[in-house]
């Protein structure tokens, strides 16, 4: 049965068939001038016509000329071309005495492999037919000068060359499907990879507005309550400094309800770079003063850019569980490289398995915060690759865990 290609690939495929047309009739042509040389009595017009006329129509099926063909019957056409034009080589040289019938097999093989089976079928029956009829309507075999061991050397010399020919054509044109076979499978794996990725993250997506609605209501209660009581206890101060605790946490709850919408909208403020990544961490450090964060690198300046607001929760997702995992000390590069901007996140301790570092972004898997491998990490690699960019993690040598975001900065400008 043919090979099921896309149509890329049967482009591609199409375009070496022409290719390789071209290098038989050069072989074919140097075979000629072989025979001319060594005195072989061939009738030389009859044989440059039909080399000439297979040409014409690779010449014709490379520039596009039959329009109104698809590609399936470009291809199509040029095997049968190439077997009626192999056909009258063969009638104007010994017929099925000459070496040169087994090239029939080739194109029978291409088609098999690149056409529908009534197509292969038919020309397969077709070159029956045309050796069958080779045994009874062909010019004599070529002897020069009525030497019959000559003619036998020769018929050997064009046996092997044959052989050659066939092995090369067919070798080289399945090599080449299989290549495009195993790139095209790679794809499709990769495709339903970022497909069930993207179902999961549709499914977080409704989950997340559903709850953002129903939060609302009740954490606009609390905070409602947590004032009344901070008013009534306002003379306790242990229960007032535990009741301040609760409305600052309720307060970062209706915050991030609030990033929620914020976050989908796109950036429309261009600030420098670095201006921006300190402020944003800034906010951060605010949130999260249990942590000892060590910046290296620059603090501001940077060329001035709209930065997606997905960025944020990505990078935010990457240090909060760095922070977790790490005991609260988190080591965080800062860089340009290559026109990108380079982010290297790091945690001292814990370290990811072979399993965690192999599905690492590419689905949400369980999380003991020790490695940090919840559902932050897909949700930072899917953002970062819709921006162009990267996230790759690694067990750093030195000890902990190694996280490394790159942006191309054209990605992020607004």
């Amino acid at each position: 049965m043919p090979v099921p290609l896309s149509p890329v690939l049967f482009t591609n495929a199409a375009k070496r068939m022409i290719q390789l047309r071209w290098l038989m009739l050069l072989a074919a042509a140097l075979l000629l001038g072989l025979l001319f040389w060594q005195g072989v009595v061939l009738p030389w017009g009859l044989c440059i016509q039909a080399l000439a006329t297979l040409a014409l129509i690779n010449l014709a099926l490379a520039h596009g000329l039959f329009t109104a063909l698809l590609h399936i019957h470009a291809l199509a056409l040029g095997l049968l071309a190439d077997v009626l034009v192999l056909t009258e080589i063969l009638a104007l040289s010994g017929g099925a005495a000459n070496p040169l019938a087994s090239l029939y097999l080739p194109p029978i093989l291409f088609a098999a492999l690149l056409l529908p089976a009534r197509f292969a079928w038919g020309l397969g029956g077709l070159s029956l037919l045309a050796y069958g009829g080779l045994f009874f309507w062909h010019l004599p075999w070529p002897v020069a000068g009525g030497d019959a061991a000559y003619a036998f050397t020769l018929h050997l010399a064009g046996m092997w060359l044959t052989f050659a020919l066939s092995v090369m054509l067919i070798v080289g044109v399945v090599s080449c499907l299989s290549r495009e076979l195993a790139g095209r499978e790679a794809a499709l794996a990769a495709a339903r990879e970022a497909q069930l990725r993207n179902e999961q993250l549709v499914a977080l997506g409704v989950q997340a507005a559903s709850a953002a609605h129903t939060l609302s209501t009740p954490l606009a209660t609390l905070s409602l309550l947590s004032d009344e009581l901070s008013d009534a206890y306002a003379d306790d101060p242990e229960l007032a400094e535990d009741l301040l605790l609760m409305r600052q946490q309720l307060a970062q709850c209706r915050e991030g309800l609030s990033r929620l919408r914020h976050d989908a909208e796109p950036a429309s403020e261009c600030l420098p770079l670095f201006d921006a990544l300190a402020t944003r961490i800034a906010g951060w450090r605010a949130l999260r003063p249990d942590v000892v964060l060590s910046w290296q690198g620059r603090h501001s300046g940077g060329p001035a850019l709209a930065l997606d607001n997905g960025f944020w929760a990505a990078l935010f997702n990457l240090l909060n569980n760095a922070a977790d995992a790490g005991g609260g000390k988190v080591e965080l590069e800062v860089a340009l490289a290559a026109g990108s901007l380079q982010l290297t996140i790091i945690n001292r301790e814990g370290c990811l398995s072979e399993a965690q570092l192999e599905r690492a972004g590419l689905a949400m898997l369980p999380s003991g915060k020790t490695g940090g491998m919840g559902i932050g990490v897909l949700l930072s690699h899917v953002t970062l690759s819709r921006l162009g960019g990267s996230l790759t993690l690694c067990n750093d040598q030195a000890g902990g865990v190694r996280a490394t975001l790159r942006l191309p900065l054209m990605e992020m400008a607004g």
